[in-house]
């Protein structure tokens, strides 16, 4: 009987142990609908000298060296990445925090959005929203090879 709830009680410390995984800083919870309401987009606007053909095969360079994209479309002007599960926060790994990308072009071809989704928590308990260090990075990249010079 003593080893029975020794088994048991173990059984509970995994499972504490997992349900206070934690998550990285850069994380933001937000739910689904936020995030269709512009929560997580950025837009970058599209220097004059560059044609849609070059400002679209450079953002999708730029997003293509960091994530495998699952969904690409020129003439939509829309591209998103798998999740990945690599993406982390000063070198630690979180194996419950995923991420992914996603561009698209305004329907005039002179801006570029960008947004980052993350999910943390594993398995049935995924938690929706984004990761603020990815989407600076991509922003910086991007505005790198297409964007527009400020002042």
């Amino acid at each position: 009987m003593r080893k029975i709830l020794s088994f048991f009680a173990l059984l509970g410390i995994v499972a504490l142990f997992q349900s206070c995984a934690i998550k990285p800083s850069s994380f933001v919870r937000s739910s689904v609908s936020s995030q269709r309401d512009g929560g997580s987009w950025t837009a970058i606007l599209i220097r004059d000298d560059l044609s849609y053909d070059k400002a679209f095969n450079e953002v999708l360079d730029v997003c293509a060296r960091r994530f495998e994209m699952d969904v690409i479309s020129k003439d939509g002007g829309y591209g998103r990445s798998n999740w990945i599960y690599t993406w982390n926060d000063k070198g630690t790994y979180y194996d419950k925090y995923r991420t992914r990308i996603v561009f698209k072009f305004s329907a005039d071809r002179t801006k570029v959005e960008i947004k980052t989704d993350a999910e943390f928590g594993g398995e049935d308990r995924w938690q929706t929203g984004w990761d603020t260090r990815l989407l600076q990075t991509l922003k910086q990249d991007i505005m790198g090879v297409v964007g527009r010079v400020t002042f």
